[in-house]
């Protein structure tokens, strides 16, 4: 969390920023060894808590902003620039939806119609999925926690797969630390450990890449 927080603090972006970027750079490196880079950028799905925001009763208050992952990016000053310029219009599309869109939803449709949805899609031909996989990031305790008595010492959270998204990323801070779990489809990835080896590397480059643009601005290229 440490150098997390020095890229953060250099490029004057969010923690978030740096988390979705360090994946990015992840997720070039595994591409690139296996000739399947994209050359526009991936698309991930993230829950965001809406806890405080919503008037709807139940536990779970969340919503869901798309952020692009911009893995096709080689330079990893201007990447980190491009993830936080597109978090922030993300962030941007996610308020003007309202923090109750997908609870309404939920109940204009009720149980038989998402039943029956659930019972069709996987017989109806999608040729693309909106999103490339689902990336977490979620603040930890603030506290030392123990179990039975023992120190816990990291935390590693495991989120689901969904659809044709073949992979989870779901990052958590403890004690100064980042705890991140991967979980992937075996058929699309059947080997995780080049992506989970690749994040100390990923991280190195953000700490010590040069910042060309000298703290300006980015604009994404659509």
């Amino acid at each position: 969390m440490r150098d997390v927080k020095r890229v953060k603090d250099r490029f004057g972006v969010t923690v978030n920023d740096v988390v979705v970027a360090l994946c990015a750079g992840v997720l070039r490196r595994f591409l690139l060894k296996r000739g399947q880079l994209p050359h526009k950028p991936l698309v991930a799905t993230v829950p965001v808590s809406v806890c405080g925001k919503s008037d709807r009763p139940g536990r779970n208050q969340t919503t869901w902003m798309f952020c692009r992952v911009e893995s096709q990016i080689s330079d990893p000053a201007e990447r980190i620039r491009a993830v936080a310029a597109g978090n922030r219009a993300a962030k941007e599309h996610t308020a003007a939806l309202g923090p109750t869109l997908l609870h309404d939803w939920t109940q204009f449709g009720g149980p038989t119609m998402f039943g029956a949805a659930m019972r069709l899609l996987p017989r109806i031909p999608i040729n693309r999925s909106a999103f490339n996989l689902i990336l977490s990031n979620v603040p930890g305790p603030r506290n030392q926690l123990y179990f039975l008595g023992c120190r816990v010492a990291a935390m590693y959270l495991f989120g689901p797969v969904i659809g044709d998204a073949g992979l989870n990323i779901t990052v958590m801070s403890l004690n100064g630390e980042l705890g991140i779990g991967l979980i992937g489809c075996p058929d699309l990835l059947p080997d995780l450990w080049g992506m989970a080896d690749a994040f100390p590397d990923a991280l190195k480059e953000l700490l010590e890449c040069a910042d060309t643009a000298g703290g300006g601005s980015y604009t994404p290229q659509m």
